[in-house]
């Protein structure tokens, strides 16, 4: 019975020391509540800055499907044109193009497998 009584009263110093702590901590964001002003912006300001984030996200959609749409058709225009001009030269390109993309998804697959 006597250790209880020594475990007690070390429990009942840590108590002391926690309460103490945490009346500490409050005293201090009491404190910093008090002298630092809070500020929050009006509606307003919010809403200005998600229209002008719409308007900045809508012109980047816009710019990237233009630079898109040019790409594809001068692709596709210069395939067309090797197909009927220059058909041996075409067919060599679709070779060298084939035979590199098997080429690479080998070589990611064999690392992929091995872990490297």
């Amino acid at each position: 019975m006597a250790n209880r009584k020594v475990l007690q009263l070390e429990h009942d110093h840590q108590d002391e020391n926690y309460l103490a702590a945490v009346k500490k901590i409050e005293d201090g964001l009491e404190s910093l509540e008090e002298n630092v002003p809070v500020y929050t912006p009006d509606l307003q300001f919010f809403e200005n800055l998600v229209a002008e984030q719409k308007q900045s996200m809508k012109r980047n959609l816009i710019r990237d499907l233009a630079i898109f749409t040019v790409a594809a058709l001068l692709i596709v225009t210069s395939l067309l044109f090797m197909l009927y001009q220059v058909p041996a030269v075409f067919f060599i390109l679709q070779g060298i193009v084939t035979v590199f993309i098997m080429a690479y998804s080998t070589v990611s697959f064999v690392k992929q497998v091995n872990g490297t």
